[in-house]
């Protein structure tokens, strides 16, 4: 098959493996698992020579060629262009066959490396700092440009410079595994700037090290809209020594001041003021991040079915974010059973008592505890039972 393109192209073997376009088509082989038959080889080389990837006017090709991709000039034939030191070395190294096509259609060149001497050491060096298996694949193949990122002078650095921040290696790998974006970063001048600014405010170090290891990604947003948040954050009295700063900063920046209003907005159609808004933000951010008919169709649950104040849902919010379908209303359900068949008095029931601990507990506390005077509690729990009005 290489000796066909070769002819098609009316090209030296040198030059069509140096070429751009070879990189192209090998990739359209690769990914799309051609045959060998000179009918679809042809149908890629004129796809790929109306995108002009191939001169008609004689002029040297482009190579593909790299500093961190030396060609390699050694296959023979029957590899039918594609050098199989690649595919088989992504395989032996766990990449499935989907994670190889989106790293060649992302990144061509990579057909044309020498894995021994480019991709190993990336390899080695992920290995080296606990990155390994699933996570590893899953960020080369996000990342492909990580594989032409120069160990020394990119990934190390930035390996040593978080892990100089969080104080120990499985933090740092930790945050590596949420944000590999960071490795393609240079930290002097986009991530120690954000770091700078959290001390700079009165973030503590504990705090500093909690953003960094499990929330990673704020730190990449530019210096100047990252302290527009932080200042925000403060100025709603935050304190910056809690851990409650942090995920205010992840609210404020993952959502837009209109999108904030117009989910407040839903709050107030309920009765809350702004106070009440205010404290519910205080106790948990993240609250403001779910949809607001998630928040509508939470708040009419609680407050209208369930009878329960504003002060009390402003007390817990996060049971806003709770899916209805499978954790508030079967639990609420249980609660309805038990105050009709007069087991409990209404004050037993408080919304952090029912809907926050895990289903062990609350079976425990509120359906094994009453199986003999309510035997149907645990089917009304499962949705096979309904509750009488």
């Amino acid at each position: 098959m290489f000796g066909f393109l070769c002819k098609t192209l009316g090209r030296s073997a040198t030059d069509v493996r140096n070429s751009s376009f070879f990189l192209e088509v090998a990739s359209v082989v690769l990914i799309r698992g051609l045959s060998s038959s000179s009918k679809k080889i042809s149908k890629a080389a004129d796809k790929q020579k109306q995108k002009g990837l191939v001169n008609r006017r004689g002029s040297p090709p482009k190579t593909a060629s790299s500093s961190a991709f030396p060609q390699v000039h050694s296959h023979s034939e029957s590899s039918e262009g594609i050098p199989p030191p690649v595919v088989g070395f992504l395989k032996n190294h766990g990449f499935s066959d989907a994670q190889i096509s989106k790293l060649i259609t992302s990144l061509p060149r990579l057909v044309s490396c020498d894995p021994e001497q480019t991709l190993l050491p990336k390899i080695e060096f992920f290995n080296s700092i606990g990155i390994t298996g699933p996570d590893f694949t899953r960020i080369l193949t996000q990342n492909p440009n990580l594989w032409i990122r120069s160990i020394n002078k990119r990934l190390a650095p930035c390996y040593d410079f978080i892990k100089g921040v969080v104080f120990s290696e499985d933090k740092a790998v930790a945050s590596l595994k949420i944000a590999p974006r960071m490795l393609q970063s240079d930290m002097q001048t986009n991530i120690a700037p954000n770091i700078a600014s959290l001390r700079k405010f009165g973030a503590t170090q504990p705090i500093v090290s909690f953003l960094v290891s499990c929330h990673p990604t704020l730190l990449l947003r530019a210096k100047a809209n990252f302290e527009k948040h932080v200042r925000e954050v403060l100025d709603m009295g935050f304190d910056p020594k809690t851990s409650a700063f942090v995920h205010a900063l992840r609210m404020f920046v993952g959502t837009t001041e209109l999108t904030q209003e117009r989910k407040k907005a839903v709050f107030r159609r309920f009765g809350w003021s702004d106070d009440e808004i205010l404290s519910a933000l205080k106790t948990n951010p993240m609250f403001l991040t779910i949809s607001e008919k998630k928040i509508s169709d939470g708040l009419d649950f609680l407050m209208n079915k369930m009878g329960w104040q504003r002060d009390a849902v402003a007390r817990v919010p996060m049971v806003l974010c709770y899916s209805l379908n499978k954790r508030v209303i079967p639990r609420c359900s249980v609660v309805q059973v038990l105050q009709s068949e007069g087991l409990s008095r209404e004050d037993d029931f408080c919304l952090s008592s029912v809907l926050i601990p895990p289903e062990k507990v609350f079976l425990a506390r509120f359906v094994t505890k009453y199986e003999e005077q309510a035997p149907q509690l645990l089917n009304v729990y499962k949705g096979k039972l309904g509750v009488r009005e």
